[in-house]
This record gives C-alpha cells, structure tokens and sequence, in this order.
C-alpha cells in the first residue's frame, strides 16, 4: 500500500508539473490528472479513487484559482470547473465499479469454495462448517449458522445458538427470507439475515448470518443468491457421490461378471475334457463288449451278463446326452420339453433304484413313502431322469451305507427328498451346487463327473413348477428336497410305507436307519 501510495503521488505531481508547463488551467495536459486517479480507483476501489480525485482537484485548483482572480469567471474558468467535475467522477465511478467488481469476484470465489467443500467431504457436517467459515470471512459477519434436511434429520454447522434461534427455525419451514434488527443478548444490537436453502422449490435448509454492522439491500440479496447456490452444490454433490457410488458399484459387477465368465470358460474347457472322457468310458465298453460277444462263443448266462453290460453303459450314455441335450436348451433360454401325465412316484423310485442295484451299487437304499400319497402330475422321463440324476450324485459322493428317499404329500405337492451320508457340500459352495459346469472344490479329484447333473435337474423341477433345495454340511450328509406338483386325475398311489432295497444279502445293521438290516424283495406291511 506504501509503495502504491508513493506511485500516485509521484503521478500527480508529474501532471501538475507537466500543467504548469504547457499553459496552466487552459493546458490540455489537465486531463492528464485521470491517469494517477483510474490508478488509484483500481487499486484501492472507492475510497482510493475518491481521495486520489480529491488531491488531483486541490492541485489542479492552484491554477484555476488564480485565473479566476486575475480574468474574472470567463470561459477558462468554466472550463476549469468542468475539468474538477470530470476529475470528481472519474474517481468515483471508477472506484465504484472497481469496489462492485471485487464484490463480485469474492463472491464468486465464494461459491467456488462452497462448491468444492460440499464436492469433498463425504461428511455433511464436515462440510457445513466449512461452508458457514467462508460466508463468516465474506460477509465479516459475528456468527454464522446452516442447517440441512437430510432424510428424517437435520444437519447443523456453524453457531449452534443461531441455528436455534426462532427466525431460523422459521424460515427453514416456511422458505422465507426473515432479518431480525437486534437478536439480544448483548448491549450492542446485532443483526441477523436467515435465508432459504432451495434445491429446486423446496427449502432443504437455512443459512443465518449475524453482525454487528447493517446489511445494506445488496448483500442480502447476495445472500439469498448464495442460498440458492449452496441448495444446487447440494445436489450437485449428492448426484456426484450417487454417481460415484453406482460407478464403483458398476466397475465391481463388471469385475465379477469377467470372473464368472472366466471361471465358466475354465469351467467349459474343463467340462470338455471330461464330458469326452464320460462319453468315451461306456462307448469304450459297449464296443469292447460288442466285440467279444461278436467274436466269440460264450454261456448263455455269460452272454446275459454282458448283454446287461452293454445295456446299463448305453443308458449311461443315453443319460448324458439328454443332459447335454437339455443344457443347451437351458443356456438357450428354452424349457425342456414336458409330456406331462399322472405318475406313481413311488414307481418310478423303484424303477431307479432296481436299475442301480443290478448295476451293483455299494448302497442300501431306504424309501419311506407316506401311505396315501397321490399321483405327480409330470412327465415320466423327466422324474425318472432327475431321480437317476441325485441317486447318482448321492452313490457317488458317499461312502457305501443307507441312502435314504422319502415321499410325502403336502398342499397340492409332492415332496421327494433323498439323503446321504457323505462327506457333504462346503457351505461356500452351495449356492453355485445348480449352477451348469460347477463342481465343489474337492470333487473333481476324487470323483468323475461332468457338472451338468443337478444344472439339469433344476432345469427339469422348475420347468414342473416345483422348487428345489440342497441342505449339506462338511462330513455330515447332503440331503436334496424337491417338489413337484399333484396330479388331478387318477387315483392315488398304494399306501404301502417303507420299501427297503439291498444289494448285498448280508450287509449287517444301519445305525441311521435301523430298518434295513436285511434284504426285502417285497413292500413291507404298513
């Protein structure tokens, strides 16, 4: 300020030496005096302009005075009042325009601040403090108070006695501007301005400023403005957190959805090489079978044997590529296709387990079926399938002992539930059990399969309308529930309640199932 000071004035005694020089009052040097006073008005604002336009006046009076004692009030001397008019209004209106200017430009930068506050911190406190520390510093005022609806709450930063007080309180509920001229409290009246927070046309908050001094009409109306700019930051900050926030929820999902691709890719390749290993085992022995039957002479029990070899390895066959079949009408989006009729559940069980049986499974198998349970009304081949499908998981994933299949009725359904007593499914693993090409960790080292069976299964339950659930924990069992829906027509299956198939004549007693300690070839009596 010293240095601009000493500018000026070095300025305005050039000029009056200049003046002094090239013809006095009359010298077209006179409005020279503009430059030092612009200088100072722009400098300094309205106050600067003010006092440097007083001095160039005073300077430029010591020779219009004497002109004026010396010829009178002629045309000079006009002129001379004019130039001290012009002098005058140069440096009040330049400095005025210059006081507007930086009025506007730290207002402007104010609303830069409560943007980037609001925009930066995650916590709305937080950032409400360092709203109300930006309009402390703009508006010189005593104490300062915002307060946010947030959801069923509200949020204050700043004075905690001037968010309380009434005209706040109003406004924030009301959305009208309020002043208060004396707030109390102190001997010196201090004023208080509580504008709207709008975001759109609802007050979503109130900002109140307190001071000493008067708030001229400009700044309350600058105020209000800074309420309406403060209501969009808002909303500008919630979009770009909400943005933000689905944008990372986004790139996540992307992420998980390229690692299920790539693991259902490993689990395609994978699937490959072991379908063509399933596919190759029991063509591999229908052809070697065929062979020997084709080249030599054997027993005609002998010839049974393998005819039944043969015939248990081609329905082997024909199961996986059904499976295959309907799996690609599931990725395809397409049910499979259903003959439904009235089917007696307990029937088919049967049918499933003499299959597995013959086939010379390790297993006892326990079928409880409730007396009076009524006819399904599905497609035969597809429950003989999906029994065929869980039986199989269940031989192959447990070690040999009872399994056990349950029939029962319920509200319009039929429930078949089959349990084992295997080493069971790791609980991070049973939500992926029906999932195409999935097998537990664990499983593919140990046991053959192509991961295709209870995806197919599934497919099959839903596609009936029924549900399907799997209960499993480490080393204690897996059972699978299943419902499928009840035939109206037809009458109800026999009521005979436990059936009991063993495949060995002395397997010895079942702890769990204490009722197969012995091969039955007929249904037990109720």
């Amino acid at each position: 300020m010293v240095t601009w000071t000493i500018m000026l004035s070095a300025a305005l005694a050039s000029v009056t030496s200049i003046v002094a020089l090239t013809g006095g009052a009359g010298a077209i040097a006179r409005y020279a005096f503009l430059v030092p006073i612009v200088a100072g008005a722009a400098r300094f604002g309205f106050g600067g302009g003010l006092v440097t336009a007083v001095a160039a006046v005073l300077l430029y009076a010591l020779f219009v005075l004497p002109s004026i004692e010396r010829q009178g009030f002629d045309r000079a001397a006009a002129e001379g009042l004019v130039t001290f008019v012009i002098l005058l209004l140069g440096g009040t209106l330049t400095g005025s325009l210059t006081t507007r200017a930086s009025r506007e430009r730290q207002r402007y930068d104010a609303v830069v601040a409560i943007q980037r506050a609001l925009a930066d911190e995650d916590d709305l406190e937080a950032a409400l403090l360092r709203v109300s520390d930006v309009l402390r510093a703009l508006f010189a005022a005593h104490e300062v108070a915002l307060t946010i609806r947030d959801g069923d709450r509200c949020v204050a930063g700043g004075s905690a006695s001037i968010a309380r007080h009434p005209a706040t309180g109003s406004t924030l509920q009301d959305g009208t501007p309020r002043f208060v001229s004396d707030v109390g409290g102190e001997s010196r009246p201090r004023r208080l301005v509580a504008v709207p927070v709008a975001a759109g046309r609802e007050a979503i908050g109130v900002v109140a400023v307190t001071r000493y001094a008067d708030f001229a009409p400009g700044e309350r109306t600058a105020l209000l403005t800074l309420g309406a700019c403060i209501g969009l930051a808002l909303e500008n900050a919630r979009l770009v957190r909400r943005q933000r926030r689905f944008a990372e929820e986004l790139a996540d999902k992307i992420a998980r959805a390229t690692e299920r691709l790539a693991e259902t890719d490993r689990a395609k390749s994978m699937f490959v090489a072991t379908a063509s290993h399933e596919l190759r085992t029991p063509l591999t022995a229908v052809r070697g079978f065929s062979e020997l039957l084709a080249h030599r002479r054997f027993p005609p029990a002998e010839v049974r044997r393998l005819a039944s070899l043969i015939q248990h390895e081609s329905e082997r066959l024909v199961r996986l590529v059904d499976d295959l079949l309907d799996l690609s009408r599931l990725e395809r989006g397409l049910a499979p296709p259903l003959r439904r009729e009235p089917v007696d559940v307990r029937t088919v069980v049967e049918s499933v387990l003499d299959t597995f049986s013959a086939a010379g499974a390790p297993h006892r198998f326990v079928v409880d079926c409730a007396p009076g349970v009524p006819a399904a009304d599905v497609d035969p081949d597809a429950l003989d399938r999906i029994v065929k499908n869980l039986v199989s998981n269940a031989i192959k994933y447990s070690p040999p002992g009872a399994i056990r299949i349950a029939v029962s009725a319920g509200d319009d359904v039929l429930m078949i539930e089959i349990t084992d007593r295997g080493r069971g499914i790791p609980m991070e693993a049973l939500p992926h059990v029906f999932d195409p090409y999935f097998r537990a960790p664990g499983a593919a080292a140990t046991t053959r399969g192509a991961g295709i069976g209870l995806a197919v299964v599934k497919a099959l339950v839903d596609a009936h309308g029924g549900a399907i659930v799997v209960e499993s924990a480490p080393e204690s069992g897996t059972r699978v529930r299943f419902t499928l829906p009840v035939s109206r027509v037809g009458d109800p299956a026999p009521s005979d309640a436990i059936q009991v198939w063993h495949h060995s004549w002395d397997a010895g007693s079942d702890p769990k199932f204490p009722s197969a300690a012995s091969r039955v070839d007929r249904p037990l009596s109720p």
